[in-house]
């Protein structure tokens, strides 16, 4: 089984003993389906092919449905991307099957309605313990 370290408002969280917190099982999956969303290609140096063009997405230089069409596909991507880097990683690590997506279930694009620069995302994916698991992101586009 994999873990990573656990990030609460884009910073490690440390437990009241002073240890950093990992997570592992769902909660890695959700955490790991979320750093690859908002994090833009490039970012890491270590790994340039690494994250999601969500944050290149401009608003305004089209419709919205073809915005909420290009977040959708570009999420798609990424989380195609993050399933090959899980297969890639099973070969020399063992993973647990509730961190393991199997296929993407649904992926729903709206606009917030307070402000029309942020879209949410519903990402619901299946694990390949067969169980549903499901996030809601904020993005902000400019």
């Amino acid at each position: 089984m994999s873990f990573d370290l656990k990030i609460l408002k884009g910073d490690l969280q440390i437990d009241g003993t002073g240890k950093i917190v990992t997570v592992s099982g769902n909660q890695k999956l959700r955490q790991d389906i979320i750093k690859i969303l908002l994090t833009a290609y490039g970012d890491n140096k270590y790994h340039p092919g690494y994250g999601s063009g969500l944050g290149q997405i401009e608003i305004g230089s089209t419709d919205f449905k073809l915005t909420e069409s290009e977040i959708k596909n570009t999420a798609l991507s990424a989380i195609n991307g993050l399933i090959a880097m899980q297969r890639r990683q099973s070969r020399s690590q063992t993973l647990s099957p509730a961190e393991v997506i199997v296929s993407v279930l649904d992926i729903v694009v709206s606009r917030d309605t307070v402000d029309p620069r942020l879209y949410n995302l519903k990402i619901a994916v299946l694990t390949q313990q067969l169980t549903e698991v499901f996030d809601n992101i904020t993005i902000r586009l400019m």
